[in-house]
């Protein structure tokens, strides 16, 4: 058996979940089509000429400026993957990191493994590829978690103000004014469009979308109903605020008793390379062997990737249970 089949046989199993994975996505997302599709054909009238368009356009075939279309496509779904990061994080730095993921990836995959070149050069496009997609997850979910342990804060400020007898355009300017970062900032961003002729329901749902975190979409549904159906700003803000700090503590009750879990793949992660060093130190020959021979590095190679495979699993695991 050549290593590249023993690698696949390895890479199989995981190469399935991932596809079983992005088939149940799939099917929730046709699921979400077909009810709005639905929706649309059982609701009011004005709705019709909308849909019919839409499906002639769809048995047209695509437009003829495909590349066009696709180009402004993604410029617009990348700048708003950067929104939702803070726009920590730039077209420069996806472009190091696609650069820099194939540098650590090839070597690997050719000295250590011991692959095909062609192999070597399909890992190291995937790589490429992959690498900017992951940066601009992790980049998203940090801001979103700083975003998260200061919102509860912001909506009491909020609510106090109200309670004073100050109005929402007032209560959210103090809170731009007096919560730290990344809060103050787009509240700031959402007053600056108030000020220019937006109407603030729809600022507050552009900055919902822009920063893309549930709890500040509900204080706009919150802020929308009672525009609309009147009653007490300040109590609803309350129960508001009750809501998101108990959606807060479970979420740090989750971290704890997922802290047993991490402990344990922290210290599986670092068992391999202890006993390796003491392995080393009793018998040096004896583990030279997975240095010098191809096949030993091959072994240390497969180990390293299996580990690395098995620690994303826990951590997908444990975050989706934290959700």
């Amino acid at each position: 058996m050549t290593n590249e089949e023993a690698l696949f046989l390895l890479v199989l199993p995981v190469f399935t979940g991932l596809v079983w994975l992005l088939v149940r996505r799939n099917d929730r997302l046709h699921q979400f089509v077909q009810q709005r599709v639905t929706a649309l054909t059982t609701g009011e009238a004005d709705n019709e000429p909308a849909l019919q368009l839409a499906l002639r356009r769809g048995r047209r075939g695509p437009s003829p400026n495909v590349a066009a279309q696709f180009y402004r496509e993604f410029k617009v779904r990348l700048h708003a993957a950067f929104e939702a990061a803070g726009n920590r994080i730039g077209i420069l730095h996806l472009i190091a990191v696609a650069l820099a993921a194939p540098v650590v990836v090839v070597p690997f995959f050719t000295f250590i493994l011991v692959l095909n070149p062609a192999y070597v050069t399909l890992v190291g496009i995937v790589a490429a590829l992959a690498a900017p997609v992951v940066l601009l997850y992790l980049a998203q979910s940090r801001y979103k978690h700083r975003f998260l342990n200061e919102f509860p804060d912001a909506l009491d400020l909020i609510r106090r103000a109200v309670k004073a007898g100050l109005p929402v355009n007032e209560a959210l300017a103090v809170a731009a004014r007096e919560m730290a970062e990344p809060v103050g900032s787009e509240l700031r961003r959402t007053l600056d469009q108030v000020q220019i002729g937006v109407q603030m329901i729809d600022a507050l749902e552009q900055t919902a979308d822009r920063i893309r975190v549930a709890d500040f979409r509900f204080l706009v549904v919150a802020l929308a109903l009672q525009a609309k159906t009147g009653g007490s700003l300040a109590e609803t803000l309350a129960n508001l605020s009750g809501v998101i700090r108990a959606r807060k503590a479970l979420r740090q009750k989750a971290h704890a008793l997922s802290a047993e879990a991490k402990a344990s793949a922290l210290v599986l992660a670092i068992l391999p390379f202890v006993v390796g060093a003491a392995m080393y130190l009793i018998n040096r020959d004896f583990a030279r062997t997975l240095f010098v021979d191809p096949r030993g590095r091959f072994m240390l190679g497969v180990a390293f990737l299996s580990l690395v495979t098995g620690l994303v699993t826990m951590a997908v695991m444990v975050k989706r249970a934290l959700r």
